[in-house]
């Protein structure tokens, strides 16, 4: 098998000059990912329960209209008064 580096090289040296640009900035945004110096385990915590999973970044103004969201998308999307 080969080194998973050496692969990934062989794979970038067949894509042409040209259109490497994004591959880079997806490669340079990965490198800043695994390279930052936050703690990751704040990302990694395991719900109880599904339910409220977003309740830390709910906006509590908003909350009282949550029952009746769904319906107002569906009527504002099919233009029903």
């Amino acid at each position: 098998m080969k080194n998973p580096k050496t692969e990934a090289l062989e794979i970038l040296q067949s894509i042409p000059d040209e259109k490497i640009f994004p591959i880079l900035k997806v490669l340079t945004r990965l490198q800043n990912l695994y390279t930052r110096n936050s703690d990751i385990s704040e990302y990694n915590e395991t719900p109880s329960s599904i339910m409220g999973i977003c309740k830390k970044y709910a906006n509590p103004k908003l909350i009282p209209m949550e029952k009746n969201a769904w319906v107002m998308a569906v009527n504002n999307k099919h233009d029903i008064n």
